[in-house]
């Protein structure tokens, strides 16, 4: 994967060791974005005996990728919520965020955080004057929620728009430079941090959990999933309750003046924008991992073009984010009827906020303390389940496995720098020349459930059309649910994820 515009500015400062012992740990943290840091970082507060493992490198998913806005203007939110369920959640989701950002920017004053850290305003805006409409609806529910906040009538500021909707007093910072200095706090703080140690099983233990990590053993009281996806799933299915989105993101000089709000089109076309200093942010072409794209990387650019005069394309890269149906996070237990194993999951695109949420309230169920979060974020709420679009997702997840299958195969190599699907030796493999002109043959199902990998050519990797799992052209994990690298063609065939499935688990 590219490294995006918060990678390349920051130097690495990242160099933790990899777990090589075997060790006894009350509490294990698996993940290393902001989810996990954060919850690291608190803690460390409350001096308690945990470790962070990280698959990859600290901030390398989700968390480094994003746009760096901290907000609690979450896209057309806040009447939905009121809708589905009532003023009260809708107001309690907006101080949960606020609560969330206050407590961000007061760990940044506190230990002289360098993240570009700044408050501005968030505004939601439409090209389209048939979407006006959508946007006066949440302005309605903006006024009845008490939300600070200006409706703008039709302006061509900073470029042509129908109407605007401004929640004051937001922030925008680098999330990347954040996490990585919060991870050093937490590990001054007493938690142990271990980069390029991936979790490849769990047992458990008469006392706890067995986690499988570079051929050596944890044994911990509490496990903890901050992997944006909970790998092991023991037969609840929660990769059905949500689905995966990827979008592209830029970073450009242009000479136009920059927005000053940070900004999201309600529009077909999404649109996001963001600064940092000189920098303009661009985000949107969102589409599902594995499936069809609206537009290449090159098409995407030139989007951005309609509106501003690019001098420099700095940085460019996907983000990918997991979407629940009811647009609220899953943050808990994975088992209803067990406390000893803790998920975060389904941030629909606003980690940096939700992150800081998550690691609070894992917390608390991690030290057995109370939240007013609980019920609202809990995995086990019926209205993650039971809708239309759940239903619809579900079946394009049908749709999409089926048409997996159908993908043609060739006999002929791919050119340098693409990927194709070969029938080598009555099996179907992804095979990559690189610009070396080398070849990489991996197995092209999934090992999560089985659907064929799509080749991602702005991207180099091999993306699943079900899920969203992602590999690397050699065949590494780029990101779950799946838990096993792609094999070669010269080990067994792929098989499914031994982590799906466990009938004494599932829900009755």
């Amino acid at each position: 994967m590219t490294e995006s515009f918060w990678m390349k500015r920051n130097i690495k400062t990242t160099n933790y060791p990899t777990l090589q012992k075997e060790t006894d740990v009350h509490i294990a943290i698996i993940g290393g974005g902001l989810t996990g840091i954060t919850t690291a970082y608190y803690l460390a507060q409350a001096e308690e005996d945990a470790i962070l493992l990280e698959a990859d490198s600290l901030c390398f998913g989700a968390s480094g990728r994003n746009t760096g806005k901290l907000t609690m203007q979450h896209g057309l939110l806040y009447a939905n919520l009121i809708e589905h369920y009532d003023r009260i959640l809708a107001r309690q989701y907006y101080e949960a965020n606020e609560e969330a950002l206050n407590s961000i920017e007061a760990i940044i004053q506190e230990h002289h955080i360098g993240c570009s850290f700044e408050r501005c305003d968030s505004m939601l805006f439409t090209r389209d004057a048939v979407q006006v409409a959508r946007l006066q609806e949440e302005y309605q529910a903006y006024l009845d929620l008490h939300i600070p906040c200006t409706y703008i009538e039709k302006t061509d500021a900073p470029f042509p728009m129908e109407a605007g909707l401004r929640m004051q007093y937001q922030a925008r910072f680098d999330p990347y430079a954040y996490g990585c200095a919060l991870a050093e706090i937490a590990k001054e703080g007493g938690i142990d941090i271990y980069e390029h140690s991936p979790v490849t099983d769990m047992q458990e233990e008469e006392h706890g959990y067995r986690l499988m990590v570079n051929g050596t053993c944890i044994h911990a009281d509490i496990v903890i999933f901050a992997t944006q996806f909970p790998f092991i799933d023991q037969g609840h299915f929660y990769f059905t309750r949500m689905y995966c989105d990827q979008e592209s993101v830029i970073s450009a000089h242009v000479k136009n003046v920059l927005p000053k709000d940070m900004m999201l089109s309600i529009d077909e076309r999404v649109q996001s924008y963001n600064t940092c200093g000189d920098t303009l942010l661009y985000a949107g072409n969102t589409y599902k991992s594995g499936q069809d794209k609206a537009m290449n990387l090159q098409e995407f650019e030139n989007t951005l073009r309609e509106d501003f005069i690019v001098q420099e394309i700095s940085a460019a890269w996907s983000s990918q984010d997991y979407m629940t149906f009811d647009q609220l996070p899953l943050i808990g237990k994975l088992d209803k009827h067990e406390d000893r194993v803790l998920f975060a999951s389904g941030y629909n695109k606003w980690g940096n906020t939700t992150s800081c949420i998550a690691g609070k309230l894992l917390c608390s169920y991690a030290l057995h303390r109370g939240s007013p979060y609980r019920m609202m974020f809990s995995p086990q709420r019926l209205s993650s389940i039971f809708s239309l679009q759940f239903v619809k997702e579900n079946l394009n997840v049908v749709g999409a496995f089926l048409k997996s299958k159908l993908q043609k195969s060739t006999t002929d190599y791919p050119h340098i720098g693409e990927g194709t699907i070969m029938e080598l030796d009555d099996h179907r493999y992804g095979v990559y020349r690189d610009e070396n002109d080398e070849l990489y043959i991996v197995d092209i199902l999934c090992p999560h459930l089985g659907c064929t990998l799509r080749f991602n050519a702005d991207e180099k990797t091999w993306d699943c059309p079900c899920h969203g799992s992602r590999f690397s052209y050699t065949g590494e994990i780029i990101k779950g649910p799946a838990t096993q690298r792609l094999h070669t063609m010269h080990e067994p065939h792929n098989s499914i994820d031994p982590h799906i499935m466990n009938p004494d688990t599932v829900d009755h």
